[in-house]
């Protein structure tokens, strides 16, 4: 008969072992390829632009009679700057805004579509000075390029309102990458009433 008890490799030691190299070769891959984020993105400034209209309504529309109907918009040109960092094509697919109004509620815009940018500037003409080009839906930005431009969105609130937010982020999604955030930067200019 042979004896076993001290020859050999312990069988725990062997797994714990094999873990561990394991585990280094992945971790150096992983280190070695990692590029950090594809994109880098910045909010340069915000402009806005009030509505508010109240409305009358008379005895041939039905409802109250003298009662008003109050309409708040807030219209947010926000001018931004997004540089590719990859060296692979980016495919600009979505933008949208997040507000939080004081309260806590959640307000939620998509940017002006292709079509509606321009409209924008036609039914609101005291915004047309600060109107440069607009940041499109579903372009492609190259590896090293930087792309600047403005978006569009309106949220159905008051100036007061608008005023009085705790938060405004701006989120731009790309296809099979993260979502970009650009912050609030501080500084909102405010274009004449309507």
């Amino acid at each position: 008969m042979s004896d076993r008890s001290g020859s050999g490799i312990n069988p725990i030691l062997a797994v714990i072992g094999a873990i561990v190299i394991a585990g280094g070769i992945i971790a150096g891959y992983l280190w070695s390829t990692w590029t950090g984020p594809v994109e880098q993105g910045q909010l340069l400034s915000l402009t806005t632009y009030s509505i508010h209209r109240e409305l009358s309504t008379g005895r041939a529309l039905g409802g109250l009679v003298g009662a008003k109907d109050i309409y708040d918009e807030e219209i947010v040109v926000a001018d931004v700057k997004i540089r590719s960092t990859t060296k692979m094509p980016l495919y600009l697919n979505d933008m949208w805004a997040n507000l939080t109004l004081d309260d806590g509620t959640e307000v939620h815009s998509s940017g002006a579509s292709n079509q509606s940018y321009n409209k924008v500037f036609i039914a609101y003409p005291k915004l047309a000075p600060v109107k440069t080009q607009p940041i499109r839906r579903n372009i492609t930005i190259q590896p090293g390029q930087v792309l600047e431009g403005q978006m569009i969105f309106n949220f159905p609130i008051s100036q007061k309102q608008w005023e009085g937010r705790k938060d405004f982020k701006i989120h731009v999604r790309f296809l099979h990458h993260r979502i970009l955030i650009l912050d609030h930067p501080g500084k909102v200019a405010t274009v004449g009433k309507n």
